[in-house]
Formats: C-alpha cells, sequence, structure tokens
C-alpha cells in the first residue's frame, strides 16, 4: 500500500486488516503491514485531526455498533494489539490521545467481556512500556527525541493510576476485578511506581480495600498486594509490618486461594523486608502452625515452605519452630497423666504395705498385753490425724490458688478490656489480633480444667485412704475388746 492509496475512506479496511495481520505469530505478510503502519502512522501523527479520526475508526472497528451505554460487548479485540505498537512510535504526540484509549477500555469494564479482562490487562501493561520505556528499549521510536518527557511521565503515571482506582472503588464486582486486574500490571510495568514517594500512595490504596469487608473482589486485590511488594521490594519496608497485620487474618479465611495468596505474601514480605517481619515472628507461626493440616494441598505446601524459610532466616531454635502434631501433643499429655498416676499408685501401694505389716504385727503380739496394741492404736490415730490435716491444708491451698487464678483471669479480662480499646495501637506494636487472644483465653479454661481433675484425683486418693485407716482403726479397737474379753474370762 503506497501513500497516495492512503486516505479516509479506506483507513476502516485498512485497520481491520492490520489488526488481523498483526495478531498471527507466524502471518508472512506480518512485517510488511508492520512498515506500512509505521510509515502511515508516521504521517497521520503530524495531522491532529487526523489522529483524531484514526482513534475514532479504530473504537469503530473493536465494537460492532457505537452505542451511548455504559458497557458493551467486544466484538473484534485484535484491535487491542494496535494500540502499544500505535503509542510506541511516537510518545511525545500519542500522549495527547491516550484518553480515547482509556475511554475505549472502560467500555469493556462489563460482565459480558469478563473473558476478555487478562488479555485487555496484558495490552495495557504493553501500553505502559510505550511510554515509560527510552529510545534503546524501544526500537519502534521514529526518532531518539521522541521520549517523553518527565513531567509529562509524571501526568500519564497519575492518570493511569486514578483509571485503575476509579475502577476499584466502584460497588460493582465487575469492576473492581476488571481495576483489580489493570493496578497489577500498573504496579508490574510502570517504572515510577517503584519510586519511595509514590509507593506510600498506592500502599494507601490497597491497604484501604483490604479492610473493607464490603469489598468483594478479595482474591484480585491480594495479587495486587503481592505485586506492589514486587515493585517496591526493600524500599517497602517502611510497610511492612502494616502489611503483615492486615494479611493475617485472611490466613484464616474460608477460600482457599485467599489462604494460599496470604501466605505467599508472607513468604514475599519476609524475603523483602526480614529485619520488619521477623519481629513479629512468633505471631506468624502461630498462624502458619494451624495450617500446616489444612485440607488444600497448595496451601499446605505453601506454609511449610514458609516457615522452612523462617528457620532458616533465624536459626535460633524457637520452641514454636518445632513442628508439633496433634498425636504427638496428645502424647506428651498422657505421658504426664500416667506419669503422676504411678507416683499416686506408688504411694498408695506403700500404704497398703505397711498396713499389712501392721496387721500382721498386731497378730503377733497377742501375748504382748494391752499396752502393745493401746500403743498401735495411738499411732494409727496419730497416722489418720496428720492425714485428715494435710488433707485439709491441701484443698485449703488449692481453693486460696483457685481465688487467686481467678482474680488474676479477672484482672487479665480487665487488662483485654483496656487493650481492646486501642485495638489499633496495640496490633502495631505487638501484632496482636482478636485470633490470638481467644487462643490464649482457651488455654487459660483448659488449665483451670486440668488444676481441677487433679483436685479430684488428690481429693479421691486422700478420702480412699481416709476410709482405708478409719477401717483398720475399727479393726483393732474390734481386736482390742476381743482380747480384753478373754483376758477377764
Amino acid at each position: 500500500m503506497s501513500d497516495s492509496e492512503y486516505d479516509e475512506e479506506n483507513l476502516d479496511d485498512f485497520m481491520v486488516k492490520a489488526s488481523s495481520v498483526l495478531s498471527q505469530e507466524n502471518h508472512p505478510d506480518k512485517e510488511t503491514m508492520f512498515e506500512s503502519l509505521k510509515h502511515h502512522l508516521a504521517t497521520i501523527f503530524s495531522d491532529q485531526s487526523e489522529m483524531e479520526n484514526f482513534f475514532k475508526t479504530l473504537n469503530s472497528v473493536i465494537y460492532s455498533s457505537k452505542s451511548k451505554k455504559s458497557s458493551q460487548k467486544i466484538a473484534n479485540k485484535q484491535p487491542f494489539k494496535l494500540y502499544p505498537l500505535i503509542f510506541s512510535f511516537n510518545p511525545k504526540s500519542s500522549f495527547f490521545y491516550v484518553d480515547y484509549y482509556l475511554t475505549t477500555l472502560q467500555l469493556t469494564a462489563s460482565e459480558d467481556n469478563r473473558q476478555d479482562f487478562p488479555y485487555l490487562s496484558q495490552i495495557f501493561g504493553e501500553v505502559i512500556n510505550a511510554f515509560f520505556s527510552d529510545a534503546k528499549e524501544n526500537k519502534n521510536l521514529i526518532k531518539k527525541n521522541n521520549v517523553l518527557e518527565e513531567n509529562k511521565k509524571s501526568k500519564l503515571y497519575e492518570k493511569l493510576l486514578n483509571f485503575c482506582n476509579n475502577n476499584i472503588k466502584t460497588n460493582k464486582k465487575t469492576e473492581q476485578s476488571f481495576g483489580c486486574l489493570m493496578l497489577t500490571e500498573f504496579l508490574e510495568k510502570c517504572p515510577l511506581a517503584k519510586e519511595e514517594k509514590n509507593l506510600e500512595n498506592l500502599f494507601k490504596i490497597i491497604s484501604e480495600y483490604l479492610d473493607d469487608r464490603w469489598f468483594e473482589c478479595k482474591l484480585d486485590l491480594l495479587n495486587c498486594t503481592i505485586s506492589l511488594i514486587f515493585t517496591g521490594e526493600k524500599n517497602f519496608k517502611p510497610y511492612a509490618s502494616k502489611c503483615l497485620l492486615k494479611i493475617l487474618d485472611y490466613l484464616m479465611d474460608e477460600e482457599w486461594m485467599k489462604r494460599k495468596l496470604a501466605v505467599n505474601i508472607v513468604y514475599t514480605l519476609l524475603f523483602y523486608c526480614k529485619e520488619e517481619v521477623l519481629s513479629m515472628k512468633d505471631n506468624i507461626i502461630d498462624f502458619l502452625n494451624t495450617l500446616q493440616n489444612d485440607p488444600v494441598k497448595e496451601v499446605r505446601e505453601g506454609c511449610l515452605q514458609t516457615l522452612n524459610y523462617i528457620k532458616d532466616l533465624d536459626p535460633e531454635p524457637e520452641e514454636d519452630i518445632i513442628n508439633f502434631d496433634d498425636d504427638n501433643l496428645n502424647n506428651n499429655k498422657s505421658n504426664n497423666r500416667s506419669y503422676n498416676g504411678t507416683n499416686r499408685g506408688d504411694y498408695t501401694k506403700k500404704n497398703n504395705k505397711s498396713s499389712k505389716s501392721s496387721s500382721s504385727r498386731v497378730g503377733m503380739n497377742k501375748k504382748g498385753g494391752k499396752n502393745n496394741i493401746s500403743l498401735k492404736l495411738k499411732k494409727e490415730k496419730e497416722i489418720l490425724e496428720k492425714l485428715e490435716k494435710e488433707y485439709n491444708e491441701k484443698r485449703d491451698n488449692f481453693y486460696n490458688k483457685g481465688n487467686k487464678s481467678l482474680s488474676k483471669e479477672n484482672k487479665e479480662d480487665k487488662e483485654n478490656n483496656e487493650k481492646n480499646e486501642n485495638n489499633e495501637k496495640l496490633n502495631e506494636q505487638f501484632g496482636l489480633t482478636i485470633y490470638n487472644i481467644s487462643q490464649q483465653l482457651k488455654k487459660i479454661q483448659e488449665e483451670q480444667n486440668e488444676l481441677n481433675n487433679m483436685f479430684e484425683e488428690v481429693k479421691q486418693t486422700i478420702d480412699n485412704n481416709y476410709t482405708s485407716l478409719n477401717e483398720r482403726l475399727k479393726v483393732l479397737e474390734n481386736k482390742s475388746s476381743l482380747y480384753n474379753g478373754y483376758r477377764n474370762k
């Protein structure tokens, strides 16, 4: 196609043909069409009215019919591939026509076009590269001095970010998802997003939606969060702890994909912001330990990988990092209980043995007279009184300890209530969450129940010994009476 053949009447057909050829990787006429389009675009960029007609024609190719509706079904998505090519030819001139592209892109944010969102977000990333690349990176530049100036790059940065944010902050789930996909590409491809002065605002935007319980596209938003950390790398350190606090609750989410993405975020934070994140290591491990038995394989694997990475970063041995499973824990508890029971059993056997020997000695001393029996009765009474005294002391000590424990619990409850009033400040300092507090209260309740069980066991043991001594005392008194009766005869 020569210059003489190019006019406004056949522009429409030319665009359709160009989009069809350039979208095919191995098309034989691809290079020829590329050079032809490049030549005509250079001519069009020199005339503003021609350029406007060019974009209007391109939009008409994308949609089957023009409409004033807020959304339209894409009739031909191939022409979207032309936008990165167009903008890369002369970023200086094409900068003024970005609104045409964004308007067309906004019309695609409908449920009917949802399946094309990944494709469109990829094109969005290529458009960003076309504007922010330099002459060395972009071989399509007509002249080296056509690289976009810094002030125009800053304006374009704001325009593209606002486009993404305006879609995310809507109440429509489809547009939220669309905006998150665009924002992910924007964070990965725009070099200005890496600058420290812009990271704070970017984190503020994402964190606002992470806290919004009514925001529906949390999966896409978690992907944005990962992209933001990759973008900031070590410059993300000032926001690492705040980001971690917002992510921890997602580790317990009902949707397994959210749990998986949350684990990936924790791992990424550890990789780029080790010092800031390891200060909250205990809280991270508490959450991750619960995911080791997650029903979803991907979540378990990510959890174990993160736990191992924490261990590599902080080689100092910690009990919390040791991966105890429920069976080991139950075995330890049962071993402790059996050990205590064995001690109590030995003590009872010892008493039984001494009682048997005492009975045998009483039987052998029938000729010894009344003094021996009286002495034995006295000793048995002393033992009985001593046991009764020990029982009363242990009971009183237990009740006192229980009261102290209750008062301590009341004090802790009061402190927890005070801490809950300053929940946000507490989270920033110590990384405590509602989940941690509930786990601590549960642990206290379990200790209280275990203490009650121990008390019942001690009480039962003492009662049994008390009863046994009373019975033996009665037997000895009967024997004494029989002995006295026999002697009087």
